[in-house]
């Protein structure tokens, strides 16, 4: 007996993994912010100021990158 179920294929490359992708890239560079200054050490505030920046770049292209995505994707489907 065979059963058949409907699953909805991955959005693999697409603009929900890519957002996914995105948010825990600036996730774990804001981990590594706390680490870094929570552990101390040499230039630890420098060290977290920079991972809290490499977030805020991750964040910023990937919106960059949604809003010519939106407008490529718009650009193709209108009017012929």
């Amino acid at each position: 007996m065979a059963s058949v179920t409907l699953e909805k294929p991955l959005d693999v490359g697409g603009p929900i993994s890519r957002r996914a992708a995105a948010l825990a890239n600036a996730k774990w560079f804001r981990a590594l912010a706390w680490r870094a200054l929570r552990e101390g050490g040499p230039q630890a505030p420098l060290r977290a100021a920079n991972a809290r920046a490499a977030a805020r770049i991750i964040l910023r292209q990937a919106r960059r990158e949604a809003v010519v995505a939106r407008m490529a994707h718009e650009a193709f489907d209108g009017p012929v």
